[in-house]
Formats: C-alpha cells, structure tokens, sequence
C-alpha cells in the first residue's frame, strides 16, 4: 500500500502548536508524508495557491471553525481528500470533543476505524468566476447608514418565487454553515443532513421577514439594487455595484469529515463553541 500523503492546517497559537508537534511526530514514525501549513498560509486555496495536482489523502485540521474552513476548502479540491479536525479554537461547531491524543487517533485512520461525514458545499458565481463554499456567501450594504434593495429570484422543483429585500443585506448558508454568521442572524440550526440552502436577510425592514430554507437544487439569483461587499466564507471577493447578480446553485462536491463516533450532539457542540468567554 502507498504511504498515505497528508496537510497539516493549524492556527499558530501554543495549544495548536503542541498538538501540530504530536501529528508530526506520528505522522514521521507512521511512514506518512506530511506537508505543515499555518491557516493563514492557505487564505485562498482556490484561487492558484494549492492545486489538484497537489492533492492528498488527509488534510489535518489544527484549530478552530476558521482552520476546518481552510482545510475543507482544500477537501474540496479534491474528492478523494479526508479532513481530519482536532480542536484547539475558540469556535469548534465543526469539530468532535475529542479527549484522546491524537496518536492515537492517526492509528485508528491508518486501520480505517473511523466514520465519515458528508458536508455538502454549494456553488456561487458571478459574472465572470464561480466558487464553491461549505458556509455561507454573504452580500452586504457598502453603505450601512441607508438601507440597500435585494431581488431574490428562486427556482427550485415546485417553487418559483421572486421577492425584494431591503435591509442590509442577505446571507445565503448551507446546512453546516447554518451554525455561523447564519445563526448570529437569527437564522435557523439545521443538520448536515437536511441538505438545504438557507436564505436569511439581515435586518430586512419589512417586518417580520423570516429566514427561508430551501431543498439544495434551488437556484437562487440575487441581483443587487445598491453598491456591496460580497464575501464568501468569511473571504472578501469583491464589491459589486448596482444590476449585479450573485447566483447560488447545488455542487455535486462533499467535503468528506472524519469522525470517530457515529453520531454527534450538534446542538451542543454549537452551544460550547459561542459560550461567553
């Protein structure tokens, strides 16, 4: 069997560190190739800085939610990529509590014993580019002191709905990334499993305007009325000015999670990674 290629992400602070040194030092004595990477070192993966010609068997996510970002990015590159978190973050929604040493579970991955999680990623383009993203696109009013107009257009089998917004902006989420900037809005908790899109507007002057979740074959077209920031996982893309649209349809791409239990407490996890600190 070929020896297993592997990333190592991790956010450089002394926890992370400490548990970075101990994958290393398993990886070396595992036979495994190990390429080390702080997540800032890989900002922008998908655009030029890592390459499928590059792609590995594991990606070890060190950190917190911004680290799995990065790593699931990566994951998604390429299909055949597992991302392996360990929690050392301040938000670790993504992550599983793990109290065993990470050595020991490099052993448990090179005996497969281990579960897989499917995160369904999703595509958004504009223009002229087209992206795929695990939590959410973000488009939001350049000008805050005015309220900005949104035309949402959405297509999906038995619903064909189009409806203005106007607020600051808007927040287009998958399943996973519902526990993010989605769920600080006032959006709902979803599963992983439900395979949804959620649209949820950030403070929509009409009233009472809820969130809407929709099944992951939509396709949703937001043509934009007033200059704004669009930022995709957390990653400014640009400002676009007034007749833009942003469209967001499904992606056949999973990023692929290694989980050493078979099941998780969502909820909880959610709850410790946003506990007041």
């Amino acid at each position: 069997m070929k020896p297993l290629r592997a990333i190592a992400v991790y956010k450089p602070v002394p926890k992370c560190i400490g548990i970075l040194r101990e994958v290393a030092n398993t990886a070396r004595t595992r036979d495994i190739s190990l390429e080390i990477y702080t997540v800032d070192d890989l900002a922008d993966p998908a655009r030029g800085s890592y390459t499928r010609d590059k792609c590995v068997n594991v990606v070890f996510s060190i950190g917190g939610d911004g680290t799995f970002l990065r790593a699931a990015k990566l994951s998604l590159l390429c299909n055949s990529t597992l991302v392996f978190p360990y929690p050392c973050g301040r938000r670790n929604a993504f992550y599983e509590l793990i109290n065993t040493p990470p050595s020991d579970l490099v052993d448990k991955l090179l005996e497969g014993d281990y579960f897989i999680d499917l995160y369904p990623s999703l595509t958004v383009c504009t223009s002229n580019k087209c992206e795929l993203f695990l939590n959410e696109v973000a488009i939001v009013n350049s000008n805050l002191g005015k309220a900005a107009k949104y035309r949402v257009q959405i297509k999906s089998p038995l619903i064909n709905s189009a409806f203005t917004i106007e607020g600051d902006g808007l927040l287009i989420s998958t399943s996973p990334g519902s526990s993010g900037y989605n769920l600080s809005a006032r959006g709902p908790l979803t599963s992983p499993l439900l395979d949804s899109i959620i649209v949820t507007p950030l403070n929509p002057l009409q009233v009472g305007l809820p969130p809407i979740v929709l099944p992951r074959v939509s396709v949703i077209e937001v043509t934009i009325a007033n200059s704004s920031a669009v930022y995709i996982d957390g990653n400014f893309l640009g400002v676009f000015e007034k007749d833009s649209v942003i469209q967001v349809t499904y992606s056949s791409r999973y990023v692929k999670v290694i989980r050493f239990s078979p099941s998780r407490d969502l909820v909880r996890a959610v709850l410790a990674s946003r506990a007041f600190t």
